[in-house]
């Protein structure tokens, strides 16, 4: 296998490596922007725990250790950890695919450490041609966290779920050794969610070719789900939204509850279906007038069937929250007569009110428009489970 080297990267050699192989920074937000699944929210109140300093760990330094190097041809340089890996399948890792951020880092380059190399032990950004992805971690101006060290790897829904609902994310390990990968933790984006990278944005957009690269011939995704997630991901960019895409019950999404607007897109096996923005799931309505939710804060939610005894043969849904993200607290825009008809706070593992009832959307009767993409959720309970080993046959032995 290639040496490869940990790199001292700048934007403008970044650049220098040709539009099919890197996109500018600016491209970069754009792009991950348009897919990624989180709302826009603000710098974080805290980062993940860091890895202790004076682990036994080491960052990497060395040329054994699994990185890239890219010459940079600028004096005003930032560090960008590039870790070269060979497999998203978590059961097949090794400890040449583990990955240590040694600084804060807003982007992280992966390689693909089984693809061709070039010649040069170190090769220059003009000369070195192969595809790479870059991944952002959270909201612009947030990072990787100094310290933090893992193994990106495939994550696929226990329950069923479409083909394309895979995502990239990152397992956070206190050990090097893959044999831990059960005992550590996903990490989190700034919202509380599982950092990932879902399968329609690595489908759709060219600065993922090495991850693509990766997924296939792990087998852990076939041409033909590939081909369907790449046509999910163009056809969610072309609407320059940031909406969180849900394909199962209990799958969590974030949900801002003094937000004007809530909304969803949602994932059947081979489309996707855009539902229009709904008012304030939390908002009263009285005599024709909307009026602001009771209530601010910001929770981890999921869709749930209702299971009132008199929905048990209906089509109707209900939302659950999950964990309280920021505290809830009483919203001062709303008017005091129509606080007191919401007496019920959001409250973790509570179903969420509207007033006084449980908030809840009928399927069989509401408008079409309003109910427009729900009806996958029970769609999508039929389809089998996703088995990442069922596509392409057992992962191939490593190089």
């Amino acid at each position: 296998m290639m040496i490869h080297y940990c790199a001292r990267q700048s934007t403008r050699s970044l650049r220098s490596l040709g539009n099919r192989e890197v996109l500018s920074r600016r491209q970069h937000t754009n792009a991950i922007d348009a897919l990624s699944f989180r709302p826009a929210f603000k710098q974080p109140r805290s980062r993940p725990d860091k890895v202790n300093p004076d682990s036994p760990y080491r960052t990497p330094n060395s040329a054994k250790e699994g990185y890239k190097r890219i010459e940079s041809s600028s004096s005003s340089n930032t560090d960008y950890v590039q870790p070269a890996i060979r497999t998203l399948r978590s059961e097949a890792l090794s400890p040449s695919d583990l990955v240590r951020f040694p600084v804060d880092q807003e982007y992280c380059f992966i390689w693909d450490a089984l693809a061709p190399q070039s010649s040069s032990l170190a090769p220059t950004a003009s000369d070195n041609k192969q595809p790479f992805s870059s991944v952002r971690y959270s909201d612009p101006g947030t990072c990787f966290p100094a310290g933090l060290q893992g193994f990106f790897y495939y994550y696929v829904p226990r329950s069923p779920a479409p083909r394309p609902a895979g995502e990239l994310r990152f397992r956070k390990m206190h050990s090097p050794e893959p044999s831990a990968f059960t005992s550590g933790k996903d990490l989190e984006a700034a919202h509380g969610l599982p950092w990932r990278l879902q399968l329609p944005t690595i489908a759709s957009f060219d600065q993922h070719q090495a991850l693509r690269n990766i997924l296939l011939r792990d087998g852990l995704v076939d041409e033909e789900t590939m081909h369907i997630a790449e046509q999910m991901g163009r056809a969610r960019a072309r609407r320059k939204e940031t909406v969180p895409l849900i394909h199962s019950f209990r799958q969590p999404f974030y949900l801002e509850f003094g937000s004007p607007l809530h909304w969803w897109h949602f994932m059947g096996p081979s489309r996707l279906y855009f539902s229009g923005p709904m008012a304030n799931i939390l908002s009263l309505k009285i005599r024709g007038e909307r009026y602001p939710s009771p209530w601010i804060g910001s929770a981890i939610c999921a869709f749930t069937k209702s299971i009132q005894p008199g929905h048990k043969h209906a089509r109707v849904v209900n939302v659950t929250v999950l964990s309280i993200v920021d505290p809830v607290q009483r919203n001062p825009e709303c008017p005091d007569s129509i606080f007191e008809l919401a007496p019920r706070p959001p409250r973790a593992k509570g179903l969420l009110h509207r007033g006084s009832r449980v908030w809840a959307l009928d399927l069989d009767d509401c408008e079409p428009r309003r109910g427009e993409g729900f009806h996958v959720l029970f769609e999508n309970e039929e389809l089998p489970p996703l088995r990442t080993g069922r596509l392409l046959g057992p992962p191939r032995a490593p190089a």
